[in-house]
């Protein structure tokens, strides 16, 4: 065994990083690769007339007691609804995208569009949810990339001791559509999804903002996305498409292993400010629980 691969090593080195450790691009990028096997994406495909439209959807796949549920926000699931029951929306392709990329055989269809929907947000909680097929979860599970939110990520979290927070999620600027003509000139459209995993620090409910709807809520989270240190070029301009996403607060624990909680999930964002809003966990289990009891 090398000094590199000693887990004594590994774990003195880990405790001897800097407070800031987890706000640089490089630790930010690193981490992803083990948040994003929590998030799958749903992309929505069809056209209005000849014009092809497309939108991806941010989501966390959460296990719930014994219940499986894609967990998004509230706006998300209502414009899902009005896509899908749009007489001038045709619809092409309903799509987990477990792979992140349609273009590649990596995503799973879904075998049903008229699976139980839920949106919060008439009741002033910005939280959606969505109840996929048996079938669909066990194609999606069968993918070693993609891994359930379990309770212990999102139960007990005044046992936490956050250093720092990410926002994770699909911007759709970061997103790209190409088309090609293939055989019997029709037209195959691809579209690609990158992730962005944004380093925030929590900060008390901001005075500023205290007008808008939902921005004095003491419970909720608010987070103002910081720079990447190793990364000063790089700025957010935009970033719709991630609302669903989770929240995720980390830490070292005293043996210099990572471990990370589900705080929130994302609702808005002010961006003069660059601060993000999400609805806090507890809420949004609570209102998981009573639509599920409903349905048992």
């Amino acid at each position: 065994m090398t000094s590199s691969d000693d887990p004594d090593e590994l774990a003195r080195k880990m405790l001897e990083l800097p407070p800031d450790w987890w706000q640089s691009a490089n630790a930010a990028r690193t981490l992803l690769q083990w948040f994003k096997r929590h998030i799958i994406p749903l992309l929505v495909a069809g056209s209005v007339g000849h014009e092809f439209q497309y939108c991806i959807y941010t989501g966390i796949l959460l296990r719930h007691d014994q219940n499986i549920v894609w967990l998004t926000a509230g706006h998300v699931v209502d414009e899902l609804v009005r896509f899908l029951s749009s007489s001038a929306f045709k619809l092409s392709k309903m799509t987990w995208l477990d792979g992140y990329e349609v273009a590649k055989a990596e995503a799973v269809p879904l075998h049903r569009t008229d699976i139980p929907m839920k949106s919060w947000r008439d009741a002033g909680l910005d939280v959606g949810a969505v109840l996929p097929s048996l079938l669909d979860v066990g194609n999606i599970l069968r993918n070693e990339k993609v891994q359930t939110i379990d309770s212990g990520i999102w139960k007990n979290l005044s046992q936490a001791s956050p250093e720092g927070y990410y926002a994770i999620g699909f911007p759709r600027p970061w997103s790209h559509h190409s088309k090609k003509l293939v055989l019997n000139k029709k037209v195959l459209h691809s579209v690609n999804a990158d992730p962005a995993c944004l380093p925030l620090k929590g900060i008390p409910p901001p005075p500023e903002l205290a007008d808008l709807p939902g921005w004095s809520d003491s419970e909720a989270f608010y987070g103002k996305i910081l720079p990447y240190p190793d990364y000063p070029a790089f700025k957010v301009e935009e970033i719709k498409g991630m609302s669903g996403g989770p929240i995720l607060s980390v830490e070292r624990d005293p043996d210099g292993r990572i471990r990370y909680r589900l705080v929130g999930v994302i609702q808005s964002w002010a961006p003069s400010q660059s601060i993000i809003r999400a609805e806090p966990v507890h809420r949004v289990a609570e209102a998981i629980d009573a639509w599920l009891e409903e349905k048992v």
